[in-house]
């Protein structure tokens, strides 16, 4: 059977994978988006394995394919829950790639360990397994037999990645930062609400880390919704703090007033300061796309 896919995209382009396979591997194994705010992740995630994959069901959570690795492991509650499951690539499979293609390159055999190690922890049992193959998250061929012969060749030959430490046992749990993977690999399963915002505030991506709004009508809608609960909060206080000041106790409370009043102008501006920024958003938003589109013609045209 076929190693690798039949195509990939590079600056826009779709390329056969057999013209580069370098260049294919620094895209398929690429996670360079997480490292870049790995300072950052303890804030979405925990620095310890991820759950397997019947945990996520009981969690409620629908697996969906990826195939961004920088994707995998990723979750979400918005709407319908889900997380993000990048397949397990036949190649990763394959010795022979290993020592020829990912063993020579430190940065993709670090990647590739952890996202190895990642699949060991996601199918613990054979419940894992099917639903693996159910998924397509790893190739038809792997039977249950040969997945449990992988990973104690994998576990028992952990020990020889790493300078030998007589504290450290073989262990699936690489997250403790003893083994020579990817630091992103460090953690599981990420929150992308929280990612989004710490793509925002700290790289300035007005997308956020993933966007979940493929139209400006959705990006608007969503951004109102959470407004609208904000609105119902402020006309409750405003309704206290009429009967409040209707009250005997309250009504000669100077500064009791004052705290009504200076509350009372702030709910009338922040509305409209509210709107003028998500309309801010959206103009920085289509300038933005109207320059990438624009860049991406002008090389296409280079070409």
């Amino acid at each position: 059977l076929p190693l690798l896919p039949a195509t990939f995209r590079k600056n826009y382009r779709v390329e056969p994978v057999n013209a580069d396979i370098r260049a294919f591997l620094d895209i398929e194994l690429n996670v360079r988006r997480l490292n870049e705010i790995h300072n950052w992740l303890w804030l979405v995630g925990l620095p310890t394995a991820p759950r397997p994959l019947h945990y996520q069901i009981v969690k409620g959570r629908e697996i969906m394919v990826t195939e961004q690795l920088d994707l995998h492991l990723i979750w979400t509650s918005s709407k319908s829950s889900s997380i993000l499951v990048k397949p397990l690539p036949r190649f990763l499979f394959c010795p022979v790639f290993w020592q020829t293609e990912i063993c020579p390159r430190q940065h993709l055999y670090e990647t590739a360990l952890g996202f190895l190690l990642s699949y060991v922890a996601l199918i613990e049992r054979e419940v894992d397994y099917n639903l693996a193959i159910f998924h397509g998250l790893i190739p038809k061929e792997i039977t249950w037999a040969v997945w449990l012969a992988l990973v104690s060749e994998i576990i028992c030959t952990l020990p020889q990645a790493v300078p030998f430490n007589s504290a450290l046992a073989p262990s699936v749990d690489v997250m403790e930062g003893h083994i020579g993977v990817n630091e992103r690999f460090i953690y599981g399963e990420l929150r992308l609400g929280r990612l989004n915002w710490i793509y925002r505030l700290v790289m300035g991506e007005t997308r956020g880390y993933l966007s979940g709004c493929t139209t400006y009508g959705s990006f608007m809608r969503e951004n109102i919704n959470s407004l609208i609960t904000w609105f119902a909060y402020t006309t409750i206080v405003l309704s206290a703090m009429q009967v409040g000041l209707s009250t005997t106790p309250l009504e000669d409370n100077h500064s009791f007033s004052m705290a009504s009043f200076v509350f009372s102008i702030f709910s009338i501006l922040a509305p409209l300061a509210c709107i003028l920024a998500i309309t801010v958003i959206m103009a920085v938003m289509v300038i933005l796309n109207l320059v990438r589109t624009l860049r991406i013609r002008k090389q296409k045209r280079r070409r």
